[in-house]
C-alpha cells in the first residue's frame, strides 16, 4: 500500500492509500512464502513478502501497458509471486531446517551453501511453465475457436452473475419493480440472438 501511494504521488502528485492494493499485496505475500515456509527463518519470510509486493505493483502494470485483460491481477498474483516464491526457496533455505526435514541433505539456500538447490528450483519452475504451456495452449485455443475463452461484451456490461450464474448482483438483489425484469428479459433475448450468430459462424467454418 506505501509502495503504490508513493508511485501514485510521483505520478499524479496526489498519494492515493489503496486498501485493494494492500489486500492484493498481503495476497502476493501469502503466494511467495508457501514453498519456502518450513525452510526460512522470520526475517527471510519477511523479505520475500516485501518483494513479492513490489513484485506484484510491477507486473499489474505491466499486465495494463501490454493490455492483457487480467480483471483479478492473477498473473501477478500467483504467476509471477509464484516464480518469486521458488526462487526464494533456493536463496533463503536455512541449512538446519533443510536438515530436520531431509536428513543427510548436503545443499541448501545459496546464501548459506553452493546454488544446487537454487538450480533446481529453477529447474522445476521451468518444467511447470513448460508443462502447463504445453497442456493448456491448444486447450485455450479451442475454446477460442468456438467462442468460449471470454464472455462478449454485452455480458460484460450486463454482469456475469446474470449469464454465468443465473442469480443478479448486489445491485439488482435490492431493485423492485418491471423495469429490472423487462431490462432482464432484453438482455437475455440478445444474448441468445448472439449465440445464434456464433454457432452459425462456427457451422460455417
Amino acid at each position: 500500500m506505501l509502495a503504490k501511494a508513493w508511485l501514485t504521488e510521483r505520478r499524479t502528485g496526489e498519494a492515493i492509500f489503496s486498501l485493494g492494493d494492500a489486500l492484493w499485496g498481503c495476497l502476493s505475500g501469502l503466494v511467495s512464502i508457501t514453498g519456502g515456509c518450513a525452510y526460512v527463518e522470520s526475517w527471510a519470510a519477511i523479505i520475500i513478502g516485501f518483494v513479492s509486493g513490489l513484485l506484484y505493483l510491477a507486473g499489474s502494470n505491466l499486465m495494463i501497458r501490454w493490455g492483457v485483460d487480467d480483471a483479478v491481477d492473477a498473473i501477478p498474483i500467483h504467476l509471477i509471486s509464484g516464480i518469486w516464491g521458488g526462487i526464494a526457496v533456493g536463496l533463503f533455505s536455512f541449512p538446519k531446517y533443510i536438515e530436520m526435514s531431509h536428513p543427510g541433505a548436503t545443499s541448501a539456500g545459496a546464501f548459506y551453501s553452493d546454488g544446487k538447490l537454487l538450480a533446481c528450483q529453477l529447474i522445476g519452475i521451468l518444467f511447470v511453465i513448460g508443462w502447463v504451456s504445453v497442456l493448456m495452449f491448444p486447450f485455450f485455443c479451442i475454446l477460442h475457436y468456438v467462442g468460449w475463452l471470454r464472455a462478449d461484451s454485452l455480458e460484460e456490461i450486463v454482469g456475469l452473475d446474470i449469464s454465468y450464474h443465473g442469480g443478479m448482483h448486489g445491485t439488482d438483489l435490492t431493485s423492485t419493480g418491471s423495469s429490472t425484469e423487462e431490462n432482464t428479459a432484453k438482455y437475455y433475448e440478445r444474448r441468445e440472438q448472439q449465440r445464434l450468430k456464433q454457432r452459425n459462424k462456427i457451422r460455417r467454418r
